[in-house]
């Protein structure tokens, strides 16, 4: 069992340690994108500590943050439409887990628990968007159930908006538990 819950000051040290954990992981395997993250790892940490910046992480039960998302009230304005944009959703993004829980679907217990979060708060819609990468992009879509909104160009390379309907999973409740 993990528990999700927004971010605090206190935890400003571990999200950027696991900002720091995944840039390393990535760079030992060739990932593109790992010096991007190593990076903003500081800024992780202080998004993580500030209050106005909507950053939820995910935790053992003993404490220990192994995950991190931000969860925005604004679709952005580039990639989507201006219908899209007036409709209320989440937008999930900088959403990074611990190389050392591979395989628990921490990841994917992030993304479901928006989906689910979406739906208890009256949104009809939880977005991301993705580059280039097609082995994430199927992950996404395969196994988190998102699906191709569009493709646009960005910074030269192809990026692609996702995005699932909100509803109720209620199902998280074995593996996630979310404090009042």
């Amino acid at each position: 069992m993990f528990v999700i819950r927004r971010a605090t000051t206190a935890d400003r040290e571990a999200v950027e340690e696991l900002t720091r954990a995944r840039a390393h992981w990535m760079a030992a395997r060739g990932v593109r994108g790992a010096q991007g993250w190593e990076r903003f790892a500081g800024e992780s940490g202080r998004q993580a500590a500030a209050p106005d910046t909507p950053v939820w992480v995910v935790a053992t039960e003993a404490g220990r943050v192994i995950g991190r998302t931000t969860l925005g009230e604004q679709t952005p304005l580039w990639g989507w439409t201006e219908e899209e944009q007036a409709q209320p959703a989440y937008f999930l993004n900088t959403t990074l887990t611990h190389p050392e829980f591979a395989g628990q679907r921490v990841g994917s217990l992030l993304a479901w628990w928006a989906v689910d979060r979406a739906a208890a708060t009256g949104r009809g819609w939880v977005r991301r968007a993705v580059g280039p990468d097609p082995g994430l992009l199927r992950y996404y879509c395969d196994v988190q159930g998102w699906r191709i909104i569009h493709r646009v160009e960005r910074h030269g390379e192809d990026a692609y908006m996702l995005g699932r309907e909100a509803e109720p999973l209620p199902a998280l409740a074995r593996h996630l538990l979310t404090p009042a």
